[in-house]
């Protein structure tokens, strides 16, 4: 498309936008006039007035319809059916009150529930765990009977895993989840400049961190020696909640 061509179409298009009522009368004018010099002219040639304005209107093939080519013309015909749907829906909502807060609170509950999914499952599925090379992590587990995995290692089998599969992974490590013994997997209360909070405790062998391959915000974190030693000294990182 030339240059020149958009200097004329972009202004038009912008006008007809947001002035579209009195583009849409200047049309509708100049329509009328083109259709009046038309039937001057057939009066001018011998027919009545009657016949030639009949005639003048077959040429222009209908002021509404020609109105409607011109108005796909400028693209904007789609804007204006927009709006005026607005206006419409507006207008019955006003009506209705009752059904307009039935409606709202329908779609806002929608609108929620469908946010809640889609970023449950953008957390789980979609977007990448936060760790060095998220697609190599595996999770062990071991057949109960022909229908039930498990995957509760204790500390021996644990220790017997990590020593056979040298080579076969980079590094086995274990946690404790919910329901483990002791205070693993418990909400304690954590008390921090007199206020306390809920902390969920999950017990972790000291290689943890350093497998998934991330860093801490402050200080650091479990060295691998802490956790393979029995009976050291406790060391907690806190998450950043």
């Amino acid at each position: 498309m030339r240059p020149e061509h958009w200097l004329y179409t972009i202004p038009l298009r912008l006008r007809s936008l947001f002035r579209w009522a009195q583009a849409d009368q200047e049309l509708d004018d100049e329509l009328r006039d083109h259709l009046a010099r038309k039937t001057e002219e057939y009066v001018a040639q011998g027919m009545t007035q009657e016949e030639a304005h009949r005639r003048a209107r077959l040429d222009l093939g209908g002021i509404e319809q020609t109105k409607e080519k011109c108005r796909d013309a400028r693209k904007v015909n789609w804007i204006q059916d927009f709006v005026q749907d607005l206006r419409h829906g507006a207008r019955m909502l006003r009506k209705a009150p009752g059904f307009a807060i039935v409606t709202v609170v329908t779609l806002a509950l929608g609108i929620g529930a469908n946010t809640a999914i889609f970023s449950m499952v953008d957390t789980l599925l979609l977007r990448p765990l936060p760790i060095r090379n998220p697609a190599e992590l595996t999770f062990l587990s071991f057949p109960r009977d022909a229908s039930h995995f498990d995957s509760g290692f204790s500390e021996p089998e644990f220790r017997q895993v990590q020593e056979q599969t040298r080579g076969v992974f980079s590094d086995v490590n274990a946690m404790i989840l919910g329901g483990g013994s002791g205070a693993a997997g418990r909400s304690n209360g954590l008390t921090v400049d007199g206020m306390t909070k809920p902390a969920q405790i999950l017990f972790v062998t000291g290689n943890f961190f350093e497998m998934l391959g991330i860093r801490p915000y402050l200080g650091r974190f479990i060295l691998p020696s802490e956790g393979n030693t029995p009976g050291g000294d406790p060391v907690v990182v806190l998450s950043y909640r």
